[in-house]
Formats: C-alpha cells, sequence, structure tokens
C-alpha cells in the first residue's frame, strides 16, 4: 500500500510539473502580437431594426509559442449594436483566452441598428479590443445603416391603407404579405427601392397596382439583404403559402412559391421602368379581371435572376413592350392556361448559371392538368408576339427547345408570332402562326454572364425588327433610351 501510495504521489507531482510547465510556456514577450483575417467588419448597407449578416474574423496565433489574451472586450458593451462571438461563446468580454502556436480561433460578428432621423445612409461604428502581453490591438466594426418605412408581418397578411403612395424619400421594406385590396390602389413613384424580406410580397387582390418609374430612376424590387454576398442571389424573396391537400397516405402539407408581385383579378395595373430582381417568382399574374381590359400593362421593365420563373401568367390579360426577363431557374416567361398575351420588343433571355435547367426560356399554353389527371382546356385569344427574342444557353442541346407552344384544341386558339427569334425544334413555319420567324440563330448579345443583353452590331439585318400584319405595341425608345429607328430591332435593345 505503501508503494501504490508512493506511486500516485509521484504521478501527482510529475502532471503538477508539467502543467506548471505549461502554463509557464506561453510567451510574455511583448513584442508578441495577433493576426487577424480581416482587421476592419463592414457592414454595407444595414437597415435599421434588421439585424445583419454574420462576419467571420479569424484570429491566428503565429508566435513559436502559445499565448494568453488577458483581455478581448467589445468597448461599446451591452449598449452597442454589434454583437460578438468567441468561439461559441456570446459575451462583450473575455479573460484569458488562450490560442496553441500555429493555432486559430473564430470571432463572429453581427449587428442590429436602431433609427434615427436621417433620411440618408449613416455609419455605426464600434471596435473589439484585443489585450496581449500588455499590447492592444484593435479590429475595427462599421456599419452603413439606412432609415425606411416598414410595411406587413412576417406571421399574417397585412391590409395596406387604401390608395397608399409609396414615394422614394426612404427605403420601403415589405415584411411578410401586404396586401392592395379590392378597389383599392398602391402607387410607387420614380426611384423608390422597395426591399422584401424572405418569404414576403405585394399581393393584389382585385385591385390595382401602378408602378411610375423612369429612365435613369426606376422602381427597384429586390431582397433586403444588400450585403456584397446577396447582390446577385436569386429566391431571397417571393410570396409563400402553406396549405393543405389530401392523398391516398392522408393529409399532406406543402408550400407553393408565389410571385413576390402577385395580381390576382386585376385590372388596369401598370409597371413602368421597373428593376425586379433576386426573388423567386417576379411578378404573377392570375385570373382576368375583366373580358376587355388588361390586367396588367408592363413596359421598359427588367426582370431577371429569379430562382424560379420571371413571368407567371395564369388564365391573365398581359400586354407589355421594351421588356427583357432574363436568367431565371425555371421559365423566362410561363404564359399558362389560356388568356391573352400582348408584346413587343422584348426579350426572354435565359442564360441560367447556378444549376441545371430543364424547362425552356419560353413557354405559351392553353391547358392545365387538375388532380384527376383531367386535362382542363382554356381558350388563348388576340395573343400575338411582335419582334421578340426567346433564346437560351440550352439551345445548342440537342432535343431541347427554348421556345415551347403548347396547345390543346389547337385550331380553336388565336395567336400569332411574328418576326421573333426563337430557338425551337418545332417547326415554325405555319404562315397562320408564324410570320419571318428566325430559328435557332444565336443572338449577338454583348455579355450574357453580366446581365447585358443589349445586340452588338453583328449577324446582318437578321435581327432587324419588321412591320407586323397587325396593330403592334411600339415605344419611340428602347430600355436603354436608344431612339428606334424604322421598324427598330429584335428585342428589348436596338442594335448598336
Amino acid at each position: 500500500m505503501r508503494t501504490g501510495t508512493l506511486v500516485v504521489f509521484f504521478l501527482t507531482v510529475i502532471a503538477t510539473a508539467f502543467w506548471s510547465c505549461r502554463k509557464d510556456n506561453f510567451t510574455t514577450d511583448p513584442n508578441a502580437t495577433l493576426s487577424f483575417s480581416q482587421d476592419t467588419v463592414l457592414f454595407d448597407t444595414v437597415f435599421t431594426t434588421i439585424g445583419s449578416i454574420t462576419e467571420l474574423v479569424r484570429i491566428y496565433n503565429t508566435n513559436d509559442n502559445p499565448v494568453q489574451i488577458s483581455n478581448i472586450e467589445l468597448e461599446g458593451g451591452t449598449s452597442s449594436p454589434y454583437r460578438i462571438n468567441v468561439d461559441g461563446i456570446a459575451a462583450d468580454e473575455f479573460t484569458n483566452v488562450e490560442i496553441a502556436s500555429g493555432d486559430s480561433l473564430w470571432m463572429f460578428v453581427e449587428v442590429t441598428i436602431d433609427p434615427n432621423a436621417l433620411n440618408l445612409p449613416f455609419i455605426v461604428e464600434d471596435r473589439v479590443r484585443f489585450e496581449l502581453n500588455g499590447n492592444e490591438q484593435f479590429v475595427e466594426l462599421v456599419a452603413w445603416g439606412q432609415n425606411a418605412y416598414y410595411h406587413g408581418s412576417l406571421d399574417q397578411i397585412t391590409v395596406l391603407p387604401c390608395n397608399e403612395v409609396w414615394n422614394a424619400d426612404l427605403p420601403h421594406i415589405v415584411y411578410g404579405i401586404v396586401a392592395v385590396d379590392e378597389g383599392c390602389s398602391l402607387t410607387i413613384n420614380e426611384g423608390t427601392q422597395v426591399h422584401c424580406h424572405d418569404g414576403s410580397g405585394i399581393f393584389v387582390n382585385k385591385g390595382t397596382l401602378d408602378v411610375n418609374g423612369q429612365f435613369g430612376n426606376e422602381v427597384c424590387f429586390q431582397g433586403d439583404r444588400l450585403e456584397q454576398g446577396y447582390q446577385e442571389l436569386p429566391g431571397q424573396w417571393g410570396i409563400e403559402l402553406e396549405f393543405e391537400f389530401e392523398t391516398d397516405l392522408g393529409i399532406e402539407q406543402a408550400t407553393v412559391a408565389r410571385g413576390g408581385i402577385w395580381l390576382f383579378e386585376t385590372v388596369d395595373c401598370e409597371i413602368d421602368w421597373a428593376i425586379i430582381k433576386n426573388g423567386n417568382i417576379g411578378v404573377q399574374v392570375d385570373t382576368v379581371g375583366s373580358a376587355t381590359a388588361d390586367a396588367l400593362v408592363m413596359r421598359n421593365t427588367k426582370i431577371q435572376n429569379m430562382g424560379v420563373i420571371g413571368i407567371l401568367a395564369q388564365g391573365a390579360h398581359i400586354s407589355g413592350v421594351n421588356n427583357l426577363v432574363a436568367n431565371c431557374g425555371q421559365n423566362c416567361a410561363a404564359f399558362t392556361i389560356g388568356g391573352r398575351y400582348q408584346f413587343a420588343y422584348s426579350t426572354f433571355a435565359n442564360y441560367w448559371t447556378d444549376g441545371t435547367r430543364q424547362t425552356p426560356a419560353f413557354v405559351l399554353n392553353n391547358y392545365y392538368v387538375d388532380i384527376n389527371q383531367n386535362i382542363q382546356t382554356r381558350t388563348i385569344s388576340d395573343t400575338w408576339f411582335h419582334n421578340c427574342i426567346m433564346y437560351g444557353n440550352n439551345a445548342a442541346l440537342s432535343d431541347f427547345s427554348e421556345f415551347i407552344v403548347d396547345m390543346q384544341d389547337d385550331e380553336m386558339q388565336d395567336y400569332r408570332f411574328e418576326f421573333c427569334g426563337v430557338d425551337s425544334e418545332s417547326s415554325v413555319a405555319d404562315s397562320d402562326r408564324y410570320n419571318e420567324m428566325v430559328n435557332g440563330n444565336t443572338p449577338p448579345f454583348t455579355n450574357v454572364l453580366n446581365f447585358d443583353f443589349t445586340l452588338l452590331n453583328q449577324g446582318g439585318s437578321v435581327w432587324a425588327g419588321g412591320l407586323p400584319d397587325e396593330p403592334t405595341l411600339t415605344e419611340s425608345f428602347d430600355l436603354g433610351n436608344n431612339f428606334r429607328f424604322g421598324n427598330g430591332t429584335k428585342g428589348c435593345y436596338e442594335q448598336q
């Protein structure tokens, strides 16, 4: 027993000596410093009351020995708009933080900014202080804050005041579904910035939406995250509705993505000089509100980088001129379940690169399949597309069409395409349906990867516009504010 006790005693002494040596091994060099993956954390731009993304800072020990950081402190303390987390622990201050030689640890930084009276972006600053062996180092925290108008709530549908007007003095933030009720209108004036939170959008129920942008001062609809990584990230916003349906296995839940701008049985809505980007479905128009009037007239508008569809119409009446719908996860435009569609000088160009796309850039059809697998047909009436381009990056694939016209009872439908550039595996030679078409000829777009769908001056007269057999929509200037000469150029831009 005495021998065993002695062994335990000596092991204890050795262990104590080991840990004492390990502790003494921390460098005490007053010149020792830390290295940081970034010495300034910048948040650009954060709307007031909305939290930021999480920025990461890596703290390195490049010294030959372990270090013990005596203090890490968020200088603003509990009153700071910033929050920090060091290696999984959230606090305002940390003491005696150890880092082995050649090792590192993470610091996570977030910010939420309180509103003030300014209508311009303002700077909110703080810093994190590191103390090592009597030396101080700092990581600067800088955020651009922006006041805004806030509309809606994440947990309910919010009906806007009747005949609401949104102006450009501050950005407008949409939370959840904001609705324009029957008989009411929402007017959005030039230069207004509309930012929709995840799962949010504008629902117009038998009311009217008027978007009144101007060239160079467009109305812009996008997500509410403006950090660099979100600039061209699709799928950031759009109405999501949950519903139940019955199957052989019982009641199941489903979530359906609806348009970020969703028009239902509307009449005389107008969207002019707008930019709609980075959502799920840009504009969705459902069901005619009038047998004679358009549900929507859309001019001089860009819809791009949608995770699902740019324009989704279901039995609607839409007219448009000088529009660009580009780079969507499924279709640029799906004009479905009948209706009336009249577009001129518009470009539907799908050069989606965020994944594999197996759907065409452009679809026109007049039916759907119901829950009992029966085909339900609706009428296509007085529909035409003049001087348009329907094309995409899947055009080179065999047996793939970027342009699909899919009809039931085709002879009973009223539609026609004239002077359009398309990619179709089916014939476009039927003179009753098609006139002066260009099929399978790649448009000379300037730079599709940079969303530049202007037409280079190459390819000859094949991209020149033509005078259709019936009246058409026209604008004196194209989407780039260039004058249109004569019959102009196919698509939304004049060939330069």
